[in-house]
This record gives C-alpha cells, sequence and structure tokens, in this order.
C-alpha cells in the first residue's frame, strides 16, 4: 500500500509539474487596440495621390493588389460611400466584382482598403503582424469613407467582417451598415484556440511548419490576389483577434441595418473555413431591429469566397 500511495504522490506532482510548465509556456503577447476612428485632415482632391504614394513605396506589392478609390463619377463626395475590407491572406480584389457592382448600382464612392502585409509577394508575410495593425488599417479605411461619402457601409468578407464588427461597435456614429460575407467570428477548426494558449505558436509550426502553404490557390489566378504563402506567426495574430473582439459584449453594440450571407447547403456541403454555429450567435446577439437584418444561406455558391468571381459558384444569386 505505501508503494502504491508513493507512486500516486509521484505521478501527481508529476502531472503538476506538466500543468505548470504548460501554463508557464511561451505565448503570444501584442500590443493592445482601441479601434476609434481617427482624424485624418486629407482634401478629397488629394486622396488618390496619397493613396498611390504610400502603396507605390510597398516593397513586393503584386499587381492589381493594392488600396485604391473607386470613384462613382468624380473626385466629390457621395451620399453613401463604400469600404470594403478583406479578408485574411487575401486582397481588395477578393470581393471583386460584388463591391464594384454595388457602388456603381447605388452611386457610391468606394474604397478598397489593403490590409498590412496583405497582397505582397513575399513568404515572409505576417511575421510580425499584429493585431493592432489590421485594426487601425481598418479604423483609417472608415475614415477615409467618411471623406468620400456623408454615410459609410462597410462591405466585407471572412475576417474583413471580424474588423467591420468590431469597428461598428467600437464606432457606433460612423458606421451606417454592414454587408458581410462569410463573416468569421470564430474559425470552424475548435483547435484554432490553441493558437493563443501557452505554446501556440510552437504547436502550430510543429503541424503545419513555419510556413503555411494554400495549395488549392496556386497555379491559377487565384495566386495573383491572395497570399498563397505566409509565416505561420500570422494564424496566430489571426485568432488573437478573434478572441480579442469577437465577443457578445460587442455584438451586442451593433445597431445598424445588417445583411449577412454565407454558405449552406447541408451538413456536408457548407463552408468548412468560418464557424457557421458562431454566425448565428452573433446574428442573434446584435441589437439592430429585426426588420433591418438579414440572415441569407446561399447553398449554391460552394465556397466561403461568397462575392469573388473565381470562386464563387453562384455569383448572380449574390450579386
Amino acid at each position: 500500500m505505501k508503494i502504491i500511495k508513493t507512486l500516486l504522490k509521484v505521478a501527481a506532482g508529476a502531472l503538476l509539474l506538466l500543468v505548470v510548465a504548460f501554463l508557464l509556456g511561451p505565448r503570444a503577447h501584442f500590443p493592445a487596440f482601441d479601434g476609434k476612428m481617427p482624424g485624418i485632415d486629407w482634401a478629397i482632391t488629394d486622396l488618390d495621390s496619397i493613396i498611390q504614394t504610400r502603396e507605390a513605396a510597398v516593397p513586393n506589392l503584386k499587381p492589381d493588389n493594392q488600396a485604391r478609390v473607386i470613384w462613382a463619377d468624380s473626385v466629390r463626395r457621395t451620399p453613401y460611400s463604400v469600404v470594403y475590407l478583406h479578408g485574411f491572406s487575401a486582397s481588395p480584389m477578393e470581393g471583386d466584382p460584388v463591391h464594384r457592382e454595388f457602388a456603381s448600382r447605388y452611386g457610391c464612392n468606394l474604397y478598397l482598403a489593403r490590409l498590412p502585409q496583405h497582397g505582397i509577394d513575399d513568404a515572409e508575410s505576417f511575421k510580425d503582424v499584429t493585431p493592432k495593425d489590421w485594426i487601425d488599417a481598418a479604423a483609417e479605411a472608415l475614415a477615409i469613407g467618411h471623406l468620400l461619402g456623408e454615410k459609410v457601409i462597410l462591405m466585407s468578407c471572412s475576417t474583413g467582417s471580424t474588423l467591420s464588427i468590431y469597428l461598428a461597435a467600437e464606432n457606433p456614429e460612423a458606421v451606417d451598415g454592414l454587408i458581410m460575407y462569410s463573416p468569421n467570428i470564430a474559425i470552424a477548426d475548435p483547435a484554432a484556440i490553441l493558437l493563443t494558449y501557452p505554446w501556440g505558436l510552437q504547436t502550430a509550426r510543429a503541424m503545419v511548419g513555419t510556413y503555411r502553404t494554400i495549395p488549392g490557390f496556386i497555379g491559377w489566378d487565384a495566386e495573383k490576389y491572395w497570399t498563397v504563402k505566409y509565416r505561420t506567426e500570422g494564424l496566430q495574430a489571426l485568432q488573437a483577434l478573434l478572441d480579442a473582439t469577437m465577443q457578445p459584449r460587442y455584438f451586442e453594440k451593433i445597431r445598424q441595418p445588417l445583411f449577412i450571407g454565407y454558405y449552406y447547403k447541408n451538413e456536408k456541403e457548407k463552408d468548412e473555413v468560418i464557424s457557421i454555429e458562431a454566425i448565428k450567435t452573433f446574428f442573434e446577439h446584435t441589437s439592430t431591429l429585426p426588420a433591418s437584418k438579414q440572415l441569407v444561406a446561399f447553398p449554391d455558391v460552394n465556397t466561403h469566397i461568397l462575392p469573388s468571381r473565381l470562386f464563387s459558384k453562384s455569383l448572380p444569386a449574390v450579386q
């Protein structure tokens, strides 16, 4: 009996040491952010030049991946502007043609934002990116939207919608509507939350390597507009963004008119990138009036990237 008790004590002590070692292991630490829209004092007539100059200075920026303004007809403010925020590893072309056609149909100026470290031909992309980088860029995009229009509609896809939700919650008077495709409230794979746990990055590297590659995007037009190889650190930054922003306390602040589209046909044919249940939870927790919000399943798009001419199998339905 004494031997058994001794063995149990040793086992318990070893287990405790393992738990402590796990909890004290390396984990991600990112700068704080608040998501408030900054003030910018640019003249609308200088906007094209400012954006073009900044984008031209970005090393290895791929053609047609740059941020830009598409004017409704001339360099003037319109009653509404549309700001498009793309998803993780994507670029503004992700939403083409839906963002362009929507803005044209309703006479809106359109700003196509590009998130930091996106749209560049560099496998080291996302090595040192932080959630704050993306939040700050999205908040500036919202400010640019107010230069372009008296009111601003945020259109987005996937992680662009993560940013849109947070901006709308933190700047309720600055966002007048939300159009979101496949919003990333949570990643479909439940193991993704481990990325921000102790040893999260080390675990990710053991599973996928120092770099992550997206094979299905290589060798055709998608490669022109998506970052198809990037550092695994980017996945950790992405999960940290979700951890910090996709919380009920922010969902409840959403009062703007809201449209959400997502891919779902049945339990076997559905979006496998993001959690559909999390989308429904977000939708239910918003404070938008029922008559002013829509949640629409598109059964035939066969893709996570609904608004893209390259991926959507039912683009007219989305348009």
